[in-house]
Order: structure tokens, then sequence, then C-alpha cells
């Protein structure tokens, strides 16, 4: 069985009430869904959807059963490595690139150079008129911002849409387990 790092394990507590009762059978080293020797700890556990805590039956679920194919980055990293790209672990493997492009800062380190590139070039620019501020944003500079902030818009929207290709899931917490396992 793969452990959380506490890095992983106290963002994912943070994230959730549900997540924390989920859990907290399990780092005491029982099942989420088995009391222990704590009856109260269960019976307190935050759940109002009379089925015990689990979350089963309220369209919340586990973490993990909302990952869905997100679960595949529990592969090596010889398996994320040689996977087909068409296979889950392969999605996954693509996810984690682009995830990695995104959160790198360079692409946002790379708007941030253009727009102080731009404005030194064009330090009145918000007192141009209409036609200047078009021949400015046609410049070299604006072109260079322009595709600057293309890039890291069209990182943000590859990277959601592979994210979206391992699970159906939005919620943050999901991002944020699928992440952590990776990071392992």
């Amino acid at each position: 069985m793969k452990t959380l790092s506490k890095f992983a394990l106290v963002g994912l507590l943070a994230l959730s009430p549900l997540v924390a009762a989920n859990l907290s059978g399990a780092i005491a080293g029982g099942r989420p869904d088995s009391p222990g020797n704590s009856e109260s700890a269960h019976e307190n556990s935050g759940s109002e959807n009379g089925n015990g805590g689990n979350g089963n039956g309220n369209g919340n679920g586990s973490i993990a059963s909302q990952a869905g194919g997100g679960n595949a980055a529990h592969a090596s990293a010889q398996g994320l490595a040689h996977a087909s790209d068409k296979s889950m672990v392969g999605k996954v493997r693509a996810y984690a690139a682009l995830d990695a492009a995104v959160e790198s800062g360079e692409l946002q380190q790379a708007v941030t150079d253009a727009q102080e590139a731009f404005d030194l070039a064009y330090p009145d620019f918000d007192t141009l008129t209409p036609e200047e501020q078009a021949a400015a944003l046609a410049s070299p500079e604006g072109m260079a911002l322009a595709d600057a902030q293309q890039a890291l818009e069209d990182a943000i929207v590859d990277r959601d849409a592979a994210l979206a290709l391992i699970t159906k899931s939005d919620d943050p917490a999901v991002k944020a387990y699928i992440d952590a396992l990776l990071a392992d």
C-alpha cells in the first residue's frame, strides 16, 4: 500500500471534512467504515447521510474513487515512462508533463518579462490614441506579450483537458490527490 507524504496528507485533510473523516480511520490503522475501538469517533465523523460516514450513496464518494483513472498515477516511474499514450498511465504521464509546465512558473515568467518589455517600450500606453494603441499592440513587444499570454493560457487549457481525460471530477481535492500520487 502506498502512503501519502505528510505534506499531501495535510493538504488533503484541509480540503474536506469528508476526506478527514474517511482518512482518520485509515491513519490509525483501521478502515474508515470500521469504528475500531473508538465508537464515538466514528459516530462523530460529521456524517449526516446515515451510512456510517463512508460517503457511499451521497454522490461524494472517496477522493480515490472520484479520481477514477487518475489512480493510474500509482504506476512506477518506469511504468509512466514506457506507457502507451493511449493507455490510462500514458494519459496520466501527459497530464503530469502539462501540469509541470504550468506549475514551473516559466510560462508565467515569460508573460511577466514580455509585459515589462512592453511597458518599457510604451510607458504611456494608456494615454495613446486608439490607433497608437493598436500599433503598439502590433509591435514586436506587443506581439511577444500576446504570444506569451496565449502560451500560458493554452498550457492551462491543455493541462485541464488532460486532467479531464483521466478523471471526470472537477473537485480540486481530486487534482491534489493525483498530484500527490505523482509526487511520491
